[in-house]
């Protein structure tokens, strides 16, 4: 029926607890599957894209436990189960520092999907379509897995392997993201490109995390939906180091665009666009995010 989500052949388990979550993971994997919002698995699985798995592990339950904004010693951290629409109530709203999350917001889904979505779903989708994933990537984002085992801290760019892979064990959770906080003269920004203002998918996404200081770039990071062969958010490295250290200026925001990206970018060509466009217009998203950066740090606003 239209409307109806229509999923069998699999069962649904809802831990008490953070410690029964992982007991059961370690008892089941690799023929279990988290769920956080399920705005993407449940999805994936009604489209006959993955198989469903013997078990879902609900993580509702662990909401409270593992959704939080908050500064810890220095550090951002963001709980796994944070909603999108959580991020918006939080300082990451409203300081400039931060702006980048203020962009991808405005450019993510609808709102049913703000309330159900969660960060940690988005990191572990692990496709060029996780914005947040991009975002965080520019802001030189760890995570925290958990298991029976402890826990561990790895590099976002650690973590994304290939497309829906990832360097997590089939008994880990994702308990949060966290990044150093960002010193004053700095700001992010976020880019999107795509037919319609506001979709899940994007034909070119792009962020950087900016620092001046006396108009010379302290520190850059740009990040893509993919920049190599690979279709996950990545990193270009040498256009960071290429910007790093010098004086900001027009002439060397083109530089970077025209002449340094292109040398490290690979795009595809896909039922979309071609790969022409997409490089041309990965040109344009730096160009625009670093202009953003330069006017949020100046003005102070977002």
């Amino acid at each position: 029926m239209p409307g109806v989500l229509e999923l069998t052949g699999f069962e649904l388990y809802r831990p008490s607890s953070l410690e029964d979550a992982l007991v059961f993971l370690e008892k089941n994997a690799p023929d279990v599957k988290p769920m956080a919002g399920g705005t993407e698995l449940l999805v994936l699985m009604r489209d006959r894209v993955i198989k469903p798995p013997k078990f879902i592990l609900d993580l509702s339950p662990l909401r409270r436990e593992l959704s939080y904004v908050r500064v810890e010693n220095g550090f951002v951290r963001i709980g796994a189960l944070t909603t999108i629409w959580e991020l918006s109530r939080s300082f990451l709203h409203s300081d400039v520092r931060y702006a980048g999350f203020v962009d991808v917001f405005r450019k993510f889904g609808n709102m049913t999907l703000r309330f159900e979505a969660t960060i940690g779903g988005n990191i572990m989708t692990a496709t060029q379509y996780s914005d947040y994933a991009t975002l965080l990537l520019a802001y030189g984002a760890r995570v925290k897995l958990a298991s029976t085992r402890g826990t561990r801290v790895l590099l976002l760019e650690e973590l994304l392997l290939d497309k829906r892979v990832t360097t997590a064990m089939p008994s880990e959770l994702l308990l949060e993201v966290f990044f150093p906080e960002p010193p004053n003269s700095t700001s992010s920004a976020f880019v999107k490109f795509d037919r319609r203002e506001v979709l899940i998918a994007g034909i070119v996404t792009s962020a950087v995390y900016l620092t001046l200081e006396d108009n010379v770039i302290r520190d850059v990071r740009v990040s893509f939906d993919m920049v190599r062969e690979k279709k996950i958010p990545s990193r270009a490295l040498t256009t960071e180091s290429y910007l790093r250290g010098k004086k900001f200026t027009a002439e060397l925001v083109e530089e970077a665009a025209e002449k340094i990206l292109p040398g490290e970018m690979r795009r595809i060509t896909d039922w979309w666009t071609t790969d022409e466009y997409r490089l041309e217009m990965s040109k344009v998203a730096l160009k625009r995010a670093l202009y953003k950066c330069y006017e949020r740090i100046s003005r102070g606003v977002i």
